[in-house]
């Protein structure tokens, strides 16, 4: 949370501005066009992958498997309900496949590090071809604001082999700006009609586009007006001084009939005013207008899918009184609670339905909106998402874990199977687990195929984020080598290796395994390569010079 830090100890500022005047930098602005919104910008625009690799932007929650499998079970329903939709531009029936020429679009706004996008897709390319539907009935467009990180997704190998097939692509798309996609708008010659229905996905997106701010007290309403000051003492627009080292304070101003152009924003504002008795409510004003505007691109049948912490139900927005809280991570970046119950009273205004979670989480909510035509009800996307929103979900496997961290030492085997099983095979959580895992390995009897298929799932849903999270490679290959699982365990060292390059550990795992496998020779080439990377490895001498006396002539 940040505004004016009237409480803060001199000493936590640098010593350069405990001397300095404070810099105004704007006064008295509407919060969702204060310039910090701007400079979060640039500082993704310059940052690219390295905002997660090295910033430790938070992705976790929105970057797993679970997540992922969800998604992709309702926009597969999506899919299946515009194949049965009578005037679906996707198929006359469930019998024809739909034209490359005409595809679902999904739309994915702020694809970040790219690990969401490839689980989704490996997830949904299997559900199209159990139902033997064409790949090219979908396309699939990532998109940033950072050219450099769209460069790492052309360069990325986990990605290529969807970008070969055709059903992945990547766009520059900034959130707010004009539409100038061509994903999105298609030929421009074309009516809107012929563009057909359209998937948006935002996961820890709209909390980082720009919000109003508004307090209600005693049945009036009045915007609260941010002003932004800055403590190094200067007033320049340019510089780099950390976001999170800004002071802000507000100001109550009255708001006018017609605040919006859209009345139904209005509207909106009004049922606030007349039913919270004291709150502090920020207004999804970016968010809803970029809907709208990708609303303009479909055939009028669109599903939006976004994960945010949030407020679903209108009374939880009683909880917020005072200042609007601004939530930092790291020095350059923030976000703020997404109002999900203002998005989903905009869709219902417009003829839309919202698909919200019964539950109350303050961690993840997993928020789904579908517009369509008259006599458009979307049965099967409504039925996937609310099977997905009444069992076990994202945001309770991150309560759980969160628990889980002061007992992790405490686990047994069936135990941390239960876990991988929960995540849907989660690769890091199988790396924070590895080390209780390993110390049991040689005792495991009964779970022995079990943890050889949980490695080996896991494995399957790798996609590093950063180059250390590559270790799972390795881990899987102790794991299996433990297990007596040799071919597999050999073929992970392999890849260890190819990653990491040559080490002494992994030579001789290698060796390991050859033996395993009835392959004496192969096993001493490996002991020996052991033996040259580090001539003190003491295990790899001895093994070593075990299979040289086995190989000589008696």
């Amino acid at each position: 949370m940040s505004k004016v830090d009237e409480n803060t100890p001199a000493g936590s500022q640098p010593a350069s501005a405990l001397n300095q005047k404070p810099a105004l930098l704007e006064s008295n602005a509407s919060l969702s066009s204060s310039l910090i919104w701007r400079k979060q910008r640039e500082f993704y625009v310059q940052r690219g992958l390295k905002a997660w690799t090295e910033d430790l932007v938070p992705n976790f929650i929105t970057n797993n498997p679970f997540i992922a499998e969800i998604y992709a079970g309702v926009v597969f329903s999506f899919l299946c309900d515009c194949f049965e939709s009578g005037r679906s531009s996707l198929a006359e029936n469930k019998s024809r496949l739909a034209s490359p020429q005409n595809p679902l679009r999904i739309l994915e706004l702020g694809a970040g590090p790219g690990k969401f996008s490839f689980l989704f897709l490996k997830h949904l390319t299997a559900l199209m071809r159990a139902k033997c539907i064409a790949l090219d009935t979908v396309r699939y467009c990532m998109t940033d604001c950072s050219e450099n990180l769209i460069q790492s997704w052309r360069t990325n190998r986990y990605l290529a082999g969807f970008v070969e097939s055709g059903m992945l692509e990547f766009e520059f798309f900034q959130v707010g700006d004009e539409i100038k996609s061509r994903f999105v708008s298609g030929d421009p010659e074309a009516s809107a009609s012929t563009n057909g229905p359209m998937v948006l996905i935002a996961n820890y997106v709209f909390d980082s586009l720009p919000q109003d701010a508004f307090v209600i007290q005693e049945g009036q309403i009045f915007e609260a007006m941010v002003t932004t000051m800055s403590p190094g003492g200067s007033a320049g627009d340019s510089g780099t001084e950390a976001l999170s080292q800004l002071q802000f304070s507000y100001k109550n101003t009255s708001v006018p009939p017609n605040r919006y152009q859209d009345q139904s924003w209005n509207d909106i504002l009004e049922r606030y005013r007349s039913r919270l008795s004291a709150a502090t409510v920020l207004f999804p004003s970016a968010t809803l207008n970029s809907l709208q505007q990708l609303s303009g691109y479909t055939d009028g049948r669109m599903l939006v899918l976004a994960a945010d912490k949030g407020f679903v139900h209108e009374e939880d927005l009683l909880f917020a009184q005072g200042p609007p809280v601004i939530e930092f991570h790291g020095e350059h970046c923030f976000s703020q609670t997404v109002n999900f119950d203002a998005i989903g009273k905009y869709f219902r205004a417009i003829g839309g339905e919202a698909l919200l979670p019964a539950k109350h989480s303050s961690n993840l909510n997993i928020c789904a909106f579908v517009q369509g035509a008259p006599g458009d009800q979307f049965p099967a996307t409504k039925a996937a998402y609310q099977d997905a929103q009444a069992g076990f979900g994202p945001d309770d496997l991150f309560t759980l874990l969160a628990w889980l961290n002061a007992h992790m030492e405490e686990m047994s085997v069936p135990q941390i199977l239960a876990v991988l099983r929960l995540g849907h095979w989660d690769p890091v959580a199988l790396v924070r687990l590895f080390p209780v895992l390993a110390r049991q390995l040689r005792t495991v009897f009964r779970e022995r195929v079990d943890l050889r298929d949980a490695v080996m799932s896991t494995w399957a849903n790798h996609y590093p984020v950063h180059a250390s999270e590559n270790v799972i490679a390795f881990y899987s290959g102790v794991i299996l080598l433990e297990l007596r699982f040799y071919e597999e365990a050999l073929g992970m060292f392999k890849v260890s290796q190819q990653i990491f390059g040559a080490s002494a550990a992994t030579s001789y795992n290698l060796g390991l395994c050859a033996l395993g496998l009835g392959r004496p020779s192969e096993a001493l080439t490996y002991m020996v390569e052991a033996c040259g990377l580090d001539p003190t490895f003491e295990p790899a001498r001895l093994s070593r010079l075990k299979l040289e006396q086995e190989g000589s002539p008696a």
